[in-house]
């Protein structure tokens, strides 16, 4: 495959290049991925880098000066068309990533952030970008709405070295220093607020598990001061605010994975700390949300009704008590997740749908049918 010229694109201030949410690992791994493939990758964003980045990156101006590149690959940000005018200008594909319905998103959880021309800029850049990439099924077929092109639903993936298990992680589930973990900055949308009553529920039966929360922000101190409230902060330890390959790192001092999630549709996450957990060789439990049954398989419990906090406590005391179960779990995730999930992978097909539009484009170019 020739080496392709590719600009990504990110206009969102949220999303900082090197960053710890999930959003900049994203623009990470498929960074670090492309050029692992061989691709000449240039990141132009709106924040200047912030840790560790695989790509060079440049200021969001910049890319209205380029002129030598062969892909424009967008990560969709609310209201921003810069990177289909530049594709434009050059005569090249245009591949938009989509992470989220934004105008629906913003609409409800920060209507302040919303111009009336942001809806009709989404419709533009859904129906003209060559092909739409998602994470999710259910943001795919809210895609496939709204456009009559190709729609890729690829799923998020995970950086291997990061993670620092043996291959055959038989024996350190049953010694874990935290029995239970939750991976990502404590927010009710995650299912964070679950935790305490969790706990509470299992203390019940006689299992109180230390649990860690690897992340920080306001819902960590608020998941701080409730566990005080109800004396159970001695099980519940918050690391803050950590570096992605910290974070991951920690998940192998954990046995189980928490995904509660509540109620939500259209669901159209692709869940980060499930793939974390799988590549760490932790059980998985989790609610039945999009497509995160899919994701688990045989590597954990999925809770059918996410609205079950009984059926939640089940799942996780269940696990507890069967070593051999939970670590027989953790070592077909792990196996899968290697196999399947690395940001390698992700990018492999990645690459694949922008090798289909670039040869599309040829062919045109040469007045040949596509």
């Amino acid at each position: 495959m020739t080496t392709l010229r590719i600009a990504q694109v990110c206009a969102d201030r949220g999303v900082v290049p090197g960053g710890t949410k999930g959003a900049s690992q994203h623009l990470r791994g498929i960074a670090g991925g492309l050029i692992g493939l061989g691709q000449h990758v240039e990141t132009f964003a709106a924040r200047d880098t912030d840790g560790d980045f695989p790509a060079k990156v440049r200021r969001l101006d910049d890319l209205a000066s380029c002129a030598d590149l062969d892909v424009v690959y967008e990560r969709y940000s609310l209201g921003h068309r810069g990177g289909l005018t530049t594709a434009r200008r050059l005569g090249v594909p245009f591949v938009l990533e989509v992470n989220a319905p934004l105008v629906d998103e913003a609409t409800t959880h920060r209507p302040e952030t919303v111009e009336p021309e942001h809806g009709e800029t989404e419709l533009e850049l859904l129906e003209a970008a060559d092909v739409v990439i998602t994470v999710a099924g259910e943001l795919s077929d809210w895609v496939a709405d709204r456009r009559g092109g190709p729609v890729i639903t690829q799923p998020n993936g995970f950086e291997p070295s990061w993670f620092t298990w043996a291959d055959d992680p038989h024996d350190r589930p049953r010694g874990a220093a935290f029995p239970l973990v939750f991976l990502g900055h404590p927010k009710p949308w995650h299912g964070a607020d679950r935790i305490l009553p969790l706990l509470s529920e299992l203390a019940r039966t006689g299992h109180r598990p230390r649990t860690l929360v690897i992340g920080g922000g306001p819902g960590a101190a608020r998941l701080l001061a409730a566990a005080d409230h109800i004396h159970l902060r001695g099980q519940v330890v918050v690391t803050g605010a950590l570096p992605p390959a910290e974070a991951s790192r920690l998940l192998s001092e954990a046995a189980i994975g928490l995904a509660p999630y509540p109620r939500r549709s259209p669901f159209y996450f692709c869940p980060l700390k499930v793939i974390d957990y799988l590549a760490a060789g932790l059980a998985v439990v989790s609610t039945d949300q999009g497509d995160i049954a899919d994701l688990v398989g045989d590597a954990g419990i999925v809770i059918d009704d996410p609205d079950d906090d009984r059926a939640l406590a089940d799942a996780v005391r269940l696990l507890l008590d069967d070593d051999d179960r939970r670590v027989a779990m953790g070592r077909v995730g792990r196996r899968r997740a290697r196999e399947t999930m690395t940001w390698a992978h992700v990018s492999a097909t990645t690459l694949q749908a922008i090798d289909r539009v670039v040869r599309v484009g040829d062919l045109r170019s040469h007045g040949a049918s596509a």
